[in-house]
């Protein structure tokens, strides 16, 4: 079964960038994006993922707004939190919400890939 991955994040450059690298690393995968927490869970209620994206920082619902309702949904789907407003305390309360990786903005390729390699089953990850 090929990945299924959601990309949540209002800035429209980056959700692109971060497509294109996700569609090189995983060929098969389908991409979803959300250019707003809102956007995010009507994905949510309609699909199930393999992977989350969110940004930290959106208007409406956030990223942490965002994680807490996934996990009231019992949804043990691994996310990556993105922000660039990173601090320690920040890091430790996205991980007691059962974030799975958080990431500093900018980041680049690489960094997605070693994410990727980590995250998802072997079998979905390009190795070339």
């Amino acid at each position: 079964m090929p990945a299924r991955i959601l990309i949540v994040d209002d800035e429209k450059q980056l959700t692109q960038f971060l497509r294109e690298v996700l569609l090189l690393e995983v060929p098969d995968a389908t991409v979803d994006i959300a250019h707003s927490g809102e956007e995010a869970l009507s994905c949510l209620a309609g699909a199930t993922y393999h992977l989350i994206f969110a940004d930290l920082r959106m208007p409406g619902v956030g990223g942490m707004e965002l994680i807490r309702g996934l996990r009231y949904l019992d949804t043990n789907v691994p996310v990556v939190l993105m922000t660039g407003y990173g601090t320690p305390q920040l890091e430790e309360q996205a991980r007691l919400l059962g974030v799975h990786s958080y990431l500093d903005k900018p980041f680049d390729a690489v960094q997605i890939a070693e994410l990727l390699a980590l995250t998802l089953p072997s079998g979905l990850v390009h190795n070339g």
